[in-house]
């Protein structure tokens, strides 16, 4: 991806009043902008305005419309969730974004675009019915998904309690879940499992963190006494590290430095927090 070099990949994408611009912050203006050109198109032309941006097998095979499995989280009604929506993406994916890196980032929201047309080609090849996909929203959970998968632990504040991420995503798709089970939506049930599985499992893989077991949610850590482990006569202590090696900043420092960045703007950083921000950007 040339349009993503690896030194920018943990920076901003650009700068407007000293805020870093995160390309999820695009995103989420693109969704916005979406609405507003669907809204129009449909004022203009009623549901026809807006059919060639709409993915069907119909429309990709039998038309030929050959741009649908990715136009159409273009196709976005006007509605309060959307808004929504388009913040989450926003608040969530900068945080995945900046964790994983921009180009990581695009290639999870490029699976989590494919995978609804993908699944719903398979299911009108084995003779069901062909359903629509229209919208961004399945993409914006996946994106959420992705960040609770990084951030178990994290706090989510609701308007009268508190959740950790976790939890709060286990029971948003468990609900979802039991939805389509009560309403006999075994295809909306499917795109729920593919969407859960996409965002966590490449995120996984990404991170280093993919076990067979596919157990992603947080677990207490099993406490280890030094102590109590023989040391190999053949293991020597690491050489310290020479005066001219230079000191690599940690992704730990480096998200301190950005969330400065995010709240105070660049020039509040200090020199020693510029160099290593340098040593991260070459690297």
């Amino acid at each position: 991806m040339n349009w993503f070099p690896e030194s920018q990949d943990h920076l901003p994408l650009t700068w407007w009043k000293q805020k870093p611009i995160y390309l999820a912050a695009i995103l989420a203006i693109g969704t916005v902008a979406s609405m507003v050109l669907t809204a129009i198109l449909m004022a203009a032309f009623g549901s026809k305005g807006v059919e060639v941006g709409v993915f069907t097998v119909g429309n990709f095979i039998g038309r030929f419309w050959l741009w649908t499995p990715l136009t159409y989280i273009l196709i976005n009604p006007p509605s309060l969730w959307l808004l929504l929506t388009a913040f989450l993406l926003w608040r969530f994916g900068e945080s995945v974004e900046r964790h994983l890196g921009r180009r990581v980032f695009v290639k999870l929201v490029l699976l989590l675009v494919l995978v609804q047309p993908v699944l719903l080609g398979l299911v009108a090849f084995t003779g069901l019915r062909d359903v629509p996909a229209m919208g961004v929203s399945s993409v914006s959970f996946g994106v959420f998904l992705a960040f609770v998968t990084l951030y178990p632990t994290a706090q989510i504040s609701l308007i009268i309690l508190t959740l950790e991420a976790w939890i709060f995503a286990t029971a948003v798709v468990a609900v979802s879940a039991l939805v389509a089970l009560a309403g006999h939506d075994w295809i909306g049930l499917l795109l729920l499992a593919g969407e859960v599985g996409v965002a966590v499992g490449y995120t996984r893989y990404e991170t280093g963190l993919w076990t067979p077991s596919f157990n992603f949610w947080p677990k207490a850590k099993a406490k280890t006494n030094l102590q109590s482990v023989p040391r190999s006569k053949s293991s020597k202590p690491k050489a310290s590290r020479t005066a001219s090696e230079p000191d690599i900043p940690t992704r730990e420092v480096i998200d301190a430095i950005l969330d400065k960045i995010s709240r105070t703007g660049i020039a509040s950083l200090t020199p020693e927090e510029k160099r290593k921000l340098e040593i991260a950007s070459k690297r």
